[in-house]
């Protein structure tokens, strides 16, 4: 494939849905692209749920349901697909793909280090572990806008929470049990930040998901990873991904560590990306591009792919 060095393709995680929120993809199933219905399907098969279904509804228990790792990861995986199908012709080749957080089970159909089926029974598999986490470890997460990382980090000691995003030079993310969070927010405005909690089923990215990133581990060495696909930017470090054994890497320990979004952004913009194609459901991914985008001396390009007709 002649690939443009200049574009990244960019995956949404958990947090990124909403209620109802599918009719951004399609009005109906039917208007999806055949590959996009596959998607549907499959994951749906996999899941033991219609996670089209799911994602129409507009009740609020329902909503919830979909916040679960075992559903919502596979529910990402279909959308991103279903949503690529739509406009790969206008959109071109990519000369990159990331995912923030759960984006990267998308990041790894779309660039082709996993068949689509492969990369749904990961999500699934290891978003069963993380569902009990979540239960016994009750938790969310907390944007603090207007935070760096310093004065994130100093929130977190006083409250007992975590960094668990770097996303922006702005903006960070907490992670930790309800009442950590609770002392985040009363502690924000000391530090000229405002709070918002995400929509999210547990302390991602915290010590609060040990358990079932040591589970994990079993499904990423099992994974049938393709000798070559286009390069993955990781939310370890942002390092360019090339190989099975540095996407194994990558993968391990995912949901204890921070994402170091920042660090994506820096390393695409340094390779010369300036094209920045951001996925739905939502249009979180544009708006830390688009914070980023103001730092630059030179101007990037950020198209929600959505909103482009096919």
């Amino acid at each position: 494939m002649n690939q443009q060095p200049t574009t990244v393709l960019i995956c949404p995680g958990q947090g990124a849905q909403r209620a109802g929120g599918v009719t951004d993809l399609a009005e109906t199933f039917s208007d999806l692209t055949s590959e996009g219905r596959r998607a549907f399907e499959l994951a749906s098969e996999i899941a033991d749920c219609n996670l089209w279904q799911l994602g129409l509804s507009q009740n609020s228990a329902d909503e919830l349901a979909l916040r679960q790792p075992s559903l919502l990861q596979p529910y990402l995986i279909a959308w991103a697909i279903a949503e690529h199908s739509r406009i790969a012709n206008q959109i071109g080749p990519f000369g990159y793909v990331t995912g923030h957080s759960s984006g990267m089970n998308s990041a790894l159909a779309l660039s082709g280090a996993l068949n689509l089926e492969s990369a749904l029974k990961f999500a699934w598999g290891c978003g069963r572990n993380m569902d009990r986490d979540c239960t016994e470890r009750p938790g969310g997460l907390l944007a603090m806008v207007g935070a760096g990382r310093e004065a994130a980090e100093a929130i977190a000691a006083t409250s007992g929470a975590a960094l668990a995003n770097h996303n922006a030079p702005d903006q960070t993310v907490l992670g930790g049990s309800h009442e950590a969070l609770r002392l985040a927010i009363d502690a924000a405005p000391n530090f000229g930040s405002q709070t918002v909690e995400l929509r999210v089923a547990g302390a991602f990215h915290t010590p609060s998901f040990e358990r079932s990133d040591t589970l994990n581990r079993k499904l990423i060495d099992a994974l049938p990873i393709a000798d070559e696909f286009t390069p993955i930017l990781g939310n370890h470090k942002g390092q360019i991904i090339q190989t099975a054994e540095q996407l194994r890497n990558e993968l391990r320990a995912q949901y204890v560590r921070p994402v170091e979004w920042l660090a994506v952004l820096k390393t695409l913009y340094a390779g010369g990306v300036r094209r920045y194609l951001t996925l739905g459901p939502g249009n979180v991914m544009a708006g830390l591009v688009r914070r980023y985008g103001k730092t630059l001396p030179e101007r990037i390009r950020i198209q929600r792919t959505s909103q482009l007709k096919p």
